[in-house]
């Protein structure tokens, strides 16, 4: 496109020298002294050409700035474009997890001593957080991404007895594979105060967590947050892209 333009504003200037060439022509004195010597019909027709000439030339000039204006005018229409195809990869990129972010949002600290929170506790204050509208959230430095899932950690002990089928003994979860130890450290990027007030919700996470015999729980807003991309970005076996209609 770039080239383009120059080649237009080039045939512009080309032209306009041209029409200036013709204007001066007719005040040079030699070419005054040659009409002296041309007759009536001869200067009509010299006038005449020279007339069609300029009018040309001027057709010509007005056709580049025609063709100049469009071109520049697509240059911006594809910049524009572009830009919000790169604004929506970022926005898209952020939602999955897979670049490192930061901005304003909140820190809640839970403390489990004693180790009796499960992992479903952690789902439902990571869906509290979204729905207060997190953008990215992270618990004790690990990214949850839109594929993440808390577990139980599996500590590869032979569990037997009445209890074999409740929660590990070690008290510990995991998320995405990665064992998740207290105390616990739950960030998310947002509006802080919307967050902050999505975690006080009357008998949500924070009420749960606070009614939890030894736990502690503290939420502190903040004015930047900084978050990891996933250790492990998710891959996707089944799922393709709807392809364009346009």
């Amino acid at each position: 496109m770039p080239r383009v333009l120059n080649r237009v504003v080039v045939a512009i200037l080309a032209a306009a020298v041209g029409f200036l060439l013709v204007s001066q022509l007719r005040g040079q004195p030699r070419f005054t002294q040659r009409l002296e010597a041309e007759s009536e019909g001869d200067l009509a027709r010299i006038l005449a050409s020279l007339n069609n000439e300029t009018d040309a030339l001027r057709d010509e000039i007005s056709t580049l700035k025609i063709q100049l204006i469009t071109l520049q005018s697509s240059s911006q229409q594809d910049e524009a474009a572009a830009r919000a195809a790169r604004d929506q990869l970022n926005a898209l990129e952020v939602l999955a997890g897979t670049v490192p972010v930061h901005g304003p949002g909140v820190a809640m600290h839970v403390d489990d001593p004693k180790h009796t929170l499960t992992y479903d506790v952690m789902v439902d204050i990571v869906q509290e957080l979204r729905d207060a509208g997190a953008e990215a959230i992270a618990v004790n430095g690990h990214r949850v991404g839109a594929a993440s899932a808390f577990t139980e950690h599996d500590d590869g002990s032979n569990h037997d007895g009445p209890n074999r089928d409740g929660p590990n003994r070690d008290g510990t979860v995991a998320l995405d594979g990665d064992t998740l130890a207290p105390p616990y450290r739950i960030e998310a990027i947002g509006q802080p105060d919307t967050l902050d007030a999505g975690l006080a919700i009357p008998g949500g996470a924070v009420d749960t967590l606070k009614a939890s015999k030894g736990v502690t729980v503290r939420v502190d807003r903040q004015a930047d947050v900084r978050l990891p991309a996933l250790a492990r970005p998710p891959t996707f076996s089944a799922a393709r892209p709807v392809a364009s209609s346009s």
